[in-house]
This record gives C-alpha cells, structure tokens and sequence, in this order.
C-alpha cells in the first residue's frame, strides 16, 4: 500500500468515529454535550429527584432510554434554590452509555 492510501486510509477512519468521548479504563461512552431540565416543587427533596428522573426521561425521549442512566451520567450537577414557596432544581450531565466490552 502506498503512502498516500495509508494517509487516505487513516483520514477515513478519523472522520468515522462517532462524536461521544471514551476512556479506555472504563466501558462508558459518554455524549459530549450536556443534557438539563429545571423542575418546581413545593420541597427540596422532591425537587432534587424530579428534577433527576426528567433528566432521565428527557435523554430518553431525546437520545435513547440506554443513553438515560442518570448515576452513570459524567459531569453531573443538581442545584436546588428556593424561589418564593417553591423549590427550583436544575439536573444537568452528560449522558452515558455502558458499552459491554
């Protein structure tokens, strides 16, 4: 094979790989974008886990329900404030997939 077809060959490669980020110590694929929803509840704790479980069901509607583990999700947050008589809570991540290797 020539120089040129191993150059051709390795451009072609390059270019196929899906757009998640692996790590090679772990079998997760990881989306590179971040998926949030904000949820309003009336306490902190119920907030908290809805504002999860949306996460969730909107990677699952979005992405796919493989995509949608919230405790496998990289670079995770769930910030809560109080807003008059309610709570706000904001899940945001990167969802993952487990990839069996």
């Amino acid at each position: 094979m020539t120089l040129l077809k191993i150059t051709m060959a390795a451009a072609v490669l390059a270019l196929s790989v899906p757009t998640v980020m692996t790590t090679s110590a772990s079998a997760y694929q990881c989306k590179t974008s971040y998926t949030q929803v904000q949820v309003h509840m009336p306490t902190k704790w119920a907030a908290r886990k809805q504002a999860r479980k949306s996460w969730s069901l909107k990677v699952k509607n979005d992405i796919h329900l493989a995509w949608s583990v919230w405790s496998i999700a990289k670079h995770k947050s769930n910030k809560c404030k109080k807003s008059g008589q309610r709570w706000v809570c904001t899940a945001k991540a990167k969802p993952c997939l487990y990839v069996v290797q």
